[in-house]
């Protein structure tokens, strides 16, 4: 499978790069509430409508079997990935040609499935991960058996749980950028600092990783994709080489609320980056999400998702599940997500967090804490995390025990020192406590002012090529607002928000714009791959979406060969005819109707055709059951071909 470079894509992606007419015959063939034609299509709303529970119920009842099977294969075999015409053909061999194909062309025409191209012919199957995740969140609650919650004493559990991590991590690079090497990774003095940030083991991120060289390089890796992935670090160009800084904004978006909620918002993201190291963890962790409030093993969810495929083997389709009980679930208890007993498939799991529960609305933000004499402030456990946040804008993050303990120093402070600066931490001093003693007050106001400041704009500076150039704008009125001011003859300096209005305004006039690129920040280099850059990725590897409505017999066109007699009528055959047929029946895995001595069977699949003794022996497979049988004793029978074959 391609995951790593490829990925996929969500459905509102796919609708981007269709064709707007194909997009009207699939909502026309499936009956979509969208009526849009020529206009616009309302593509949020279509996205919206196909990931809805009831359309997704009114889909599965109306799927054929050969859908069914297909799309469950999608579901929980593919996973997260992308598949390939070659493998989608030794998955047709598998199966029967006729049921992957008949089921991958309805899918396909059910807007489920969407082909990509390349250039040079290769083809590969999608299918949007938001899609089937809804899917998957429809299915399986109907597949499990509801268990009663078993209150086990968890044998594994976190000390740390990630969201202290993380914010202790970004806490420690708010003023102090992660240095990197020329090859994007960290310096070893960085390293050591995370090193005694980072509680958990290096055994656990190993196999994540397995070309990383040890000494806590897999853990460091997997943290500083997991922070780029989630655009809480941004890369930008210093005097001193390449560095990461902390986005401030992205930060405040994830640290607000009560902990629990913060602690969600990290799962998906963390689900997210599972997804990209294997296609079918978040397979895995719909099972798990889908028991609830409930105690699981693997080996329950395991044996319902063989009981939903129906697959007698667990060993060659589900090797997914073992390496996700042996290098997953250690990372999940570690971080404080589940709680289990036990090692294994067998092991006893619970989740520590109510997956589905509400963000709470009233979170506590005032007398949440304690502002000390000795500069120490105190948060309590329902303190809010937007407090949190910003107060280690000002302190030191000294202690995260049940009690928060930030220390305020005047390194701290002057970080960020300034007249506003100050006025906003005794604000959020008082909120946190509204009596602030004295001699704090005192001390925060000497050390914002103990010695001179300057300020740090961003800025966009505008070089003309001569001086008549710069004198021509800066006569013209409707340039006049962006000038924050002009410095020498030739140069402007405009504040970096007036950027893009700027660049209208250049553009309305014909003026060119040659602009040199010095600054990094914000760049995509910096960004690790997300399923948000999924689609950018299969746009660079030459991939792009198909606008072609399917016809089954592009997909299988050996069937434009097969006489409409065979699977119109139900007849007797000639005995030459009625060998070629059952051997067309057997290469295509065409199900039968049929007689065998007047004896009627259903769904039946030619498994084998031998010569014996001057006669020919068939093998048929009727509904699991074996029959071996001569062919003489074969009366009437007709091709069962799909109901997609057989619409017109």
């Amino acid at each position: 499978m391609i995951n790593s470079e490829g990925g996929t894509m969500k459905i509102r992606d796919v609708f981007e790069q269709l064709n707007t007419r194909l997009l009207w015959r699939l909502a026309e063939e499936n009956a979509w509430p969208f009526t849009f034609g020529e206009a616009e299509a309302p593509l949020d709303e279509i996205a919206a409508y196909i990931k809805d529970a009831r359309t997704i119920e009114k889909t599965w009842q109306v799927l054929s079997r050969e859908e069914k099977e297909v799309w469950l294969h999608f579901l929980f075999r593919v996973g997260e990935d992308i598949v390939t015409y070659r493998q989608m053909e030794e998955y047709a061999k598998a199966v029967s040609p006729i049921v992957a194909y008949a089921g991958l062309t309805g899918l396909r025409r059910r807007g489920l499935i969407y082909t990509l191209r390349r250039l040079w012919g290769e083809v590969v199957y999608l299918a949007p991960y938001d899609v089937q995740r809804a899917w998957r969140a429809w299915l399986l609650p109907r597949v499990l058996s509801e268990t009663q919650a078993i209150s086990v004493d968890a044998e594994f559990q976190s000390v740390t749980p990630l969201v202290h991590v993380l914010f202790r991590l970004l806490q420690t690079h708010r003023h102090k950028p992660i240095a990197l090497t020329k090859k994007k990774t960290m310096t070893m003095k960085m390293r050591r600092v995370w090193q005694a940030v980072i509680p958990y083991a290096e055994e656990w991120f190993a196999p994540l990783y397995p070309e990383a060289c040890g000494d806590g390089a897999a853990r460091e890796r997997f943290f500083l994709e997991l922070l780029a992935e989630m655009d809480l670090l941004r890369e930008r160009e210093s005097e001193t080489g390449l560095e990461y800084i902390v986005h401030e904004t992205a930060a405040a978006r994830l640290f607000h609320g009560a902990e629990a909620d913060v602690q969600r918002r990290v799962y998906q993201q963390v689900k997210e980056k599972l997804g990209r190291l294997g296609p079918c963890n978040p397979v895995i962790l719909d099972w798990m999400e889908a028991k609830g409030v409930n105690t699981f093993s693997l080996n329950e969810l395991q044996a319902a998702e063989n009981r939903l495929l129906r697959e007698k083997s667990q060993a060659n389709q589900s090797k997914h599940w073992q390496v996700f009980a042996e290098n997953i679930c250690a990372l999940l208890t570690a971080f404080g997500f589940i709680s289990r007993t036990g090692e294994g498939m067998d092991a006893s799991m619970r989740w520590n967090m109510n997956l589905t529960a509400n963000e709470e609305n009233a979170v506590a933000n005032y007398g949440i804490g304690y502002v000390q004499p000795t500069f120490e402030v105190l948060l309590l456990p329902h303190a809010s995390y937007e407090v949190r946040w910003r107060l280690g804008r000002y302190a030191e993050l000294v202690e995260q025990q049940e009690v928060w303990v930030f220390r305020l120093t005047r390194q701290s402070v002057r970080a960020v020192k300034g007249e506003e600066e100050n006025e906003a931490l005794i604000r959020l001093l008082e909120q946190i406590q509204l009596e602030v003693p004295d001699n704090v007050r005192v001390q925060l106001e000497q050390w914002m002012r103990s010695e001179p400041s300057v300020m740090l704009e961003q800025v966009v500076l505008v070089r003309c090529p001569d001086a008549e150039t710069a004198q021509q704008l800066a006569a013209l009125p409707e340039f006049a607002p962006y000038w924050r001011a002009r410095i020498g003859e030739k140069d402007f300096i405009v504040d970096a928000s007036q950027e893009a209005a700027l660049r209208e305004a250049f553009t309305l006039r014909e003026i060119n714009i040659n602009q040199k690129s010095t600054a990094k920040e914000p760049s995509e280099a910096g960004r690790f791959p997300s399923h948000a850059s999924h689609s950018i990725g299969l746009a660079e590897n030459g991939y792009k979406i198909e606008s072609v409505f399917p016809a089954f017999e592009d997909v299988l066109p050996e069937l434009k060969d097969v006489p409409t007699i065979w699977h119109k009528n139900f007849q007797r055959y000639h005995h030459s005819t009625l060998r070629t047929l059952l051997m067309t029946a057997r290469s295509l895995g065409i199900r039968l109707k049929l007689e065998i001595n007047n004896r009627p069977i259903e769904n039946a699949r030619v498994l084998d055709i031998r010569a014996e003794g001057g006669a020919y022996r068939l093998t048929l497979d009727a509904e699991g059951r074996m029959e071996n049988i001569n062919m003489e004793n074969v009366g009437r029978i007709k091709l069962e071909l799909p109901a997609l074959w057989n619409e017109d």
